[in-house]
């Protein structure tokens, strides 16, 4: 058993834990009003699902270039940028809400534009945790911790974005999340990194052959290859809570924001301790991690078979502790497989199986909401997910019997 905090002994590492927490809460309550706020002026699901494409299209467009920028460039400096940029977008989204001059259209480009500073955000967050830790033993508790701060916030933030909504609306969510962009803004002016020993052949490509590098890197790792389709499948199908668990809420069990808020509470307590569980006793091993993933598919369906509130809860927190303890390790994994020379360009491949997968998970989950209701849709993506990581474990297990 392991100090869950150990990683807090670095400087650089607790000064940015410490900025990070700040400005989660305020973007997990944006996560919940902009979902909210679409469905309210247009009372389709589906419309809803284009929003969440639209926020994480950019990732699948760009990510790829952003890990060569990362191995080529100051990550801090590229976080800085994301932030920043995230920051003026939720500005933007709380002085059109407060002046009632939103409309469709304008969120989806909004939510287009902040996806692009997301696909920078996102790598560069993933490849700094090893120049921030030090030690390679620390990373796992490093990443563990990371995901329980930011399941923590998961908690707080969508009960205090269903609290802020009821009592002055969806507005001051937005302004309440570009203010605490400021947290980890100011903390990265106080993390102070050494230079980068930067993939000498990264600089000297060009960026379609330093792309081709990272991806022939991975391919040829048969654990690192299993790892990157496991985190595509389960994030393209089960993490798409602001259309699934939206219209469960509203269409389905005809509750309002806060119950909506209680659910995805229950869904980042179960999350918080799949981090905690991960951080105290480390990440799992690889065998685990495809047992954690296939059992996330089941906990997904099950919030589907339900027709109870409490119930509906109770799944949603076993999918929150499945789903980040299985990612957690598998981001932990990841990283100690990887070469430094390589990590910017592995953990944007990461990033864009993880963020990028959702634009499709998000239009599939609204089609199949429109067409069968959240409790349906529910079911058909954890049934999918089972049956498409069993086909992935039967093949990598086929391609490398012994007897072949």
């Amino acid at each position: 058993m392991k100090n869950p905090f150990l990683s807090l002994k670095y400087p650089n590492f607790r000064i940015y834990w410490i900025g990070m927490n700040l400005s989660l809460i305020g973007s997990w309550m944006q996560s919940i009003a902009l979902p909210w706020l679409v469905l309210s002026i247009t009372a389709d699901a589906f419309k809803v699902s284009l929003v969440a494409a639209a926020q994480f299209l950019p990732a699948l467009l760009f990510t790829p270039f952003s890990g060569v920028l990362l191995d080529k460039f100051d990550r801090k400096k590229i976080l800085l940028l994301a932030q920043i940029g995230m920051m003026i977008i939720a500005s933007i989204f709380s002085f059109m809400v407060f002046c009632e001059i939103y409309s469709f259209e304008k969120i989806l480009s909004l939510a287009f534009a902040n996806g692009i500073f997301r696909s920078l955000d996102s790598p560069s967050r993933q490849s700094m945790v090893k120049d921030l830790v030090g030690e390679p033993q620390s990373i796992s508790n490093a990443i563990a911790l990371n995901s329980m701060s930011f399941n923590v916030t998961r908690i707080a933030g969508p009960a205090l974005a269903g609290l802020v909504m009821a009592l002055w609306g969806v507005g001051f969510c937005f302004l309440f999340n570009a203010i605490s962009f400021l947290g980890i803004i100011i903390s990265l002016f106080f993390v102070k990194i050494s230079p980068l020993n930067l993939d000498a052949a990264a600089a000297k490509h060009g960026v379609f052959s330093s792309i081709k590098a990272g991806i022939s890197y991975i391919s040829h790792k048969r654990t690192l290859s299993k790892l990157m389709l496991t985190v595509l499948v389960i994030s393209t199908l089960v993490p798409n809570y602001n259309v699934t668990i939206s219209a469960l809420v509203k269409l389905s069990l005809g509750a309002d924001e806060r119950s909506f808020g209680y659910l995805m509470s229950a869904l980042g307590a179960g999350a918080f301790f799949g981090a905690l569980f991960v951080a105290v006793f480390g990440r799992l091993s690889v065998r685990r991690i495809y047992l954690c993933a296939s059992l996330l598919g089941l906990s997904l369906a099950l919030i589907g078979a339900v027709s109870s509130f409490v119930w509906a809860g109770a799944w949603l927190a076993a999918t929150g502790f499945l789903f980040v303890a299985t990612n957690s390790s598998i981001n932990s994994a990841v990283q100690m497989h990887v070469s430094n020379e390589f990590r910017g360009r592995v953990m944007s491949i990461y990033a864009l199986f993880f963020i990028g997968s959702t634009p499709f998970g998000a239009l599939f989950s609204g089609f199949l909401v429109n067409c069968f209701g959240a409790r349906a849709a529910l079911a058909i993506c954890g049934v999918a997910s089972i049956s498409v990581l069993l086909c992935i474990f039967y093949k990598f297990k086929k391609a490398h019997s012994p007897l072949r």
